[in-house]
């Protein structure tokens, strides 16, 4: 009876854990069935004081028409061209010896709050504690205005060229031209904020609430909450963008087109809480930050999407770029660059993809299959619900390396530990196994057979109606051979991927083979794409670049001739006439694959772009997939990601501009009058050092440069942004530099410099010839001289 009794007491305890194990397993599926869209992530990049920012503290952030940023901080003024910042710093500011050899002399005061650049691209700078400096034609001047003690808040030029300063003590208009300023309010409690509407009405506003300029007076205009602080101002096509203290508003200063009074305008709540900063992006949406630390960007819907990776951020201020770039000036975590995300994300936590991403295929009904390295299997599906499918039953066999589907429409993974398994109606069934620990590779070949890869083998196997294994065979001429793809084969039969290059097999026969000794750039070849149109046959490697095959010849393009990422595991067409590579240092669009050209011209897309990890996982048959709707698949080292080529239309690599930065003679810097630099005579040592505006992609920057009489030709400089000449010669001549961006074109205007090496009178050729002729009259002379003093001698002494 005793053991009757444990035995029902283990009885139930086991079914109560059945029960319950059910349950978790119910719950979890349910989790894991939840709606997912990929999630699109802004590319973030900051930069601090180790990039050579002069202070953390960033107050205002602007873009000069030449292209370089300037930056305004409590440390100094600096100007950057995407990779280097150079600081400008008061003559006041002693700084850390490190810090002054690299400035030169800047603005009233390194407190900067405001910048400006007007339509004469003239630099107009506030202070803090200085009041305002102008930077003009390469040097700073500082103006009194307000006795040079009070604070800027805030610079705007109008079209009569009259430049509004709102300060701490009232608002002011300056002529620049004849060094008038006229104030219009002085002794009020100050101003923070200028903008002009549609119409070109004037507007100030900070603590004391919003006005307007009329009839050379300020006239306030009555806010809708109750409060008069005034902290976003901006022009918004007719209207304006007005942050107060407590919401963001649209104002419309003429509602009524027969109303001349701008005072009593229209207002409408924006649904944002305590705005502090705001700028518009290149799409013509809001970017706004809040007094609670969150970022918000408009959605084109009339609502707000919160950007969360940018929370907590301590915005100060936001400005754009001309690249697309929205910059972001931070009270304490310096500058940070965002760039609009053009890749949406399928990852942990709400996928459950939180292992490396290694296969992506169609599920033939409108979803799509995601393999992951140890994570498993997930089927997203047309509704959007994502949903865990298990392999096998135990954890360590949940390691995917590729996926196929078959017509019938069964799932076929290929396992790491070496296994095949078949998916029917979401159950999982072991078909084979070949050798152990050994990742395979499957794909379909032709009507009921696969093709297996497993090591250095190919096997052809035979499947019946059941999905068990028939026949199967090695393909002799593959032994030793390590299979990455196989693609079908315009011409016939099949191109067979692998550590040994590209082959054609006919009927198990090779008929075509590319390997180095053929031209191929590496026999680690990766993927291959044929293009119908063009008959041209792309093959990606691994370190080798990417190679265009047509007509029996070879094109080799890597990162010296124009290839972003010298590793290409993936090409994917988007029906555009445009390729798509995934490789190790992200995804690279080439515009114009088909042009038969030298250099070759790529786009590539990183984390900047949000492709978070930028790292495209291959080596596998399937890690690159392109759906029914076009859009374009990569596996990454963590998760999946997503774009749809549509949206990016026109893409060209941004053309670039160079400036010549500096020029020093035997290390001492050299001033440049206008683009012209005369040396002294026997000067040696002759260093330029150049660079180029490159805001989004700088490392991707390369330079050339010219000496005209003294270069043959254009010297490739790489990543090089300086020359030394250690000697030029005589007269004058002409140094040009240009710069492309990675796959882009040379600088369509060069950045030059006239030098003029004059040469000393006494080195003048027509001086060289006058003394040569001399010395040979003179030598000829005194040989006559000579001879006759011989005879003379000859005479007096005949024998």
């Amino acid at each position: 009876m005793r053991c009757i009794e444990i035995w029902l007491r283990r009885a139930l305890w086991a079914a109560v854990v059945f029960v319950l194990a059910d349950a978790a397993s119910a719950s979890t599926s349910a989790s894991t069935s939840a709606k997912v869209q990929p999630e699109h992530r802004v590319g973030l990049r900051a930069f601090s004081g180790d990039d050579g920012l002069p202070q953390s503290g960033v107050n205002a952030v602007v873009q000069a028409r030449d292209g370089y940023l300037w930056i305004g901080t409590f440390g100094g003024l600096a100007r950057f061209d995407g990779l280097t910042f150079k600081v400008f710093r008061s003559n006041a500011s002693p700084g850390p010896p490190q810090s002054q050899d690299r400035a030169q002399a800047g603005p009233a005061s390194d407190r900067i709050v405001a910048l400006h650049e007007d339509d004469r691209r003239w630099l107009w700078i506030g202070t803090q504690d200085a009041g305002l400096s102008v930077y003009r034609e390469g040097a700073f001047h500082h103006l009194p205005v307000c006795g040079g003690t009070c604070q800027i808040n805030d610079i705007l030029q109008t079209p009569d060229r009259t430049v509004w300063i709102a300060t701490t003590v009232g608002l002011l208009s300056l002529d620049p031209v004849h060094q008038r300023e006229t104030w219009v309010d002085y002794g009020s409690v100050g101003h923070t904020r200028l903008a002009r509407d549609g119409k070109g009405a004037l507007y100030a506003g900070g603590d004391d609430g919003l006005f307007v300029m009329a009839d050379g007076q300020l006239r306030r205009i009555a806010m809708p909450d109750g409060n008069d602080r005034v902290n976003v101002l901006k022009p918004d096509g007719d209207d304006l963008l007005v942050g107060t203290a407590h919401a963001l508003y649209r104002y419309d200063p003429d509602p009524n087109p027969d109303s001349v009074d701008p005072e009593h305008g229209q207002w409408r709540a924006l649904g944002v809480a305590s705005p502090i900063a705001a700028v518009k992006d290149a799409d013509g949406r809001w970017w706004v930050a809040t007094v609670s630390g969150r970022l918000l960007q408009e959605d084109g819907a009339g609502g707000w999407r919160d950007i969360p990776e940018l929370f907590g951020k301590g915005v100060t201020s936001l400005a754009r770029d001309d690249e697309g770039n929205v910059w972001i000036g931070s009270g304490s975590k310096g500058l940070l660059r965002v760039r609009k995300p053009l890749f949406g994300l399928i990852r942990a936590p709400k996928a459950g993809v939180n292992m490396a991403g290694r296969a992506v295929i169609a599920d033939g009904e409108g979803g799509l299959w995601f393999g992951s390295a140890c994570a498993g299997l997930r089927h997203w599906r047309r509704d959007g619900g994502m949903v865990s499918q298990s392999i096998l039953q135990t954890s360590d066999e949940e390691c995917v390396t590729t996926l196929s589907l078959d017509p019938a429409g069964a799932l076929w993974v290929g396992l790491a530990q070496g296994r095949l398994v078949r998916v029917v109606g979401g159950k999982p069934q072991r078909i084979g196994a070949w050798e152990a620990g050994v990742p395979i590779n499957v794909w379909q070949y032709g009507d009921g057979r696969l093709l297996i890869a497993s090591g250095r083998s190919t096997f052809v196997v035979a499947i019946d109606a059941e999905g068990r294994i028939g026949e199967q065979h090695r393909i002799d001429a593959l032994q030793g051979m390590s299979i990455n793809n196989v693609v079908a084969a315009a011409r016939g039969g099949h191109w067979f991927v692998g550590d040994r290059g590209v082959w054609r097999l006919l009927d198990e026969r090779v008929v075509e083979r590319w390997t180095p000794e053929q031209g191929l750039s590496s026999r680690f070849a990766r993927t291959v794409y044929e293009d119908p149109a063009t008959a041209t046959l792309w093959v990606g490697t691994y370190g080798g670049g990417l190679n265009r095959i047509h007509r029996g010849q070879v094109r080799r393009y890597d990162s010296q001739n124009g290839l972003f990422d010298d590793t290409v595991s993936c090409i994917l067409p988007d029906g555009q006439g445009r390729l798509w590579l995934g490789g190790n240092r992200g995804v690279t669009l080439l515009p114009t694959p088909r042009a038969d050209t030298a250099q070759i011209e790529s786009v590539g897309y990183t984390a900047s772009d949000g492709l978070i990890p930028a790292e495209v996982n291959g080596g596998h048959s399937s890690s690159c997939h392109r759906d029914a709707q076009g859009r374009l698949w990569f596996s990454l080292v963590e998760g999946f990601a997503v774009i749809d080529p549509a949206a990016v239309t026109d893409v060209q690599p941004v053309p670039l501009r160079p400036h010549i930065e500096e020029v020093a003679i035997a290390g001492r810097s050299q001033k440049i009058a206008g683009s012209s630099l005369a040396l002294q005579p026997f000067a040696r040592s002759l260093e330029i050092h150049y660079s180029a505006i490159n805001l989004s992609r700088p490392w991707e920057t390369r330079y050339r440069f010219r000496l005209l009489g003294f270069d043959h030709d254009w010297v490739e400089a790489g990543q090089n942004r300086s020359i030394l000449y250690t000697s030029i010669p005589w007269g004058e001549h002409l140094f040009e530099v240009q710069a492309r961006s990675q796959g882009g074109r040379w600088s369509p205007a060069s950045a030059s410099l006239r030098i003029v090496n004059p040469q000393p009178w006494y080195l003048r050729p027509w001086i060289l010839i006058l003394a040569t002729s001399l010395g040979l009259l003179a030598l000829v002379g005194g040989t006559q001289f000579g001879a006759s003093q011989e005879g003379a001698w000859v005479r007096r002494n005949p024998d």
